[in-house]
């Protein structure tokens, strides 16, 4: 009999419940949210949140960070509220539906932008659309292209913020086209592989508005012998509980 998926995902601190989510938790968006530079952050966002995974990821890490999650989709804008407030970081988690082509940060005495801002977007583009419109609208660009995401970057973010991107390869390409102009810049980046001989699958961005030097990193998930890799135990283990 084929393996039904579980309804959750239970980490140290909180739970994602996902079985209402056309986005399932899967293991490089877990990569994302234990990767992303946290410090010095006071305002960040959440670009198309899902099931909040990555907002309660964070929000783990830096005790005085206030984070609005912004998604389209209905469904996962429920889901979302339900794992947060389950989760110890309800204060500080904002989950709200709208477009982020139209999001206009809330009104703040110390800034108008974000510090940080992390997005695992939707990224097919010319693939066989799903009979789900809320599937489509979770991992396809029919609502939010790469260009209107960069647009709402550079808009959003402030002049000292990063903005720290999951996608393959190919759209990792397009996105910095699309934020060259923007002037906003790759400065560090996160090859993840399955594991040592295979191609590379996807890649984790930092943007900033100042120049610097760029410098890339890898991690393979697995070692050779099926096992997750130290690096990728090392990343996550303030989360899974199998580490």
């Amino acid at each position: 009999m084929p393996r039904i998926p579980a309804p959750f995902f239970c980490f140290k601190q909180f739970a994602v419940w996902h079985d209402r989510s056309a986005l399932r938790v899967c293991t490089e968006a877990c990569i994302l949210g234990a990767y992303a530079e946290v410090t010095d952050v006071t305002h960040a966002l959440d670009i198309g949140t899902g099931t909040g995974l990555l907002a309660l990821m964070i929000a783990q890490r830096n005790a005085k960070m206030q984070i609005d999650a912004v998604e389209i989709e209905a469904q996962n804008v429920e889901q979302a509220i339900e794992n947060v407030i389950q989760s110890p970081f309800l204060k500080r988690i904002s989950v709200v539906q709208a477009a982020i082509q139209n999001w206009r940060k809330p009104e703040s005495p110390h800034s108008s932008k974000y510090d940080l801002i992390i997005s695992n977007p939707p990224f097919f583009d010319k693939h066989l659309l799903s009979p789900r419109e809320e599937r489509n609208r979770a991992l396809h660009t029919e609502t939010l292209s790469l260009s209107d995401l960069a647009l709402s970057v550079a808009r959003l973010l402030a002049d000292t913020g990063r903005f720290v991107v999951l996608l393959p390869p190919f759209e990792t390409q397009r996105l910095i086209d699309f934020l060259t102009p923007l002037e906003l810049h790759p400065t560090r980046q996160l090859h993840i592989f399955s594991r040592q001989g295979k191609p590379v699958f996807r890649k984790i961005t930092t943007f900033e508005r100042k120049k610097k030097e760029y410098f890339t990193e890898t991690l393979y998930i697995h070692d050779n012998d099926g096992k997750y890799s130290d690096d990728f135990r090392t990343l996550l283990k303030e989360y899974y509980l199998i580490f």
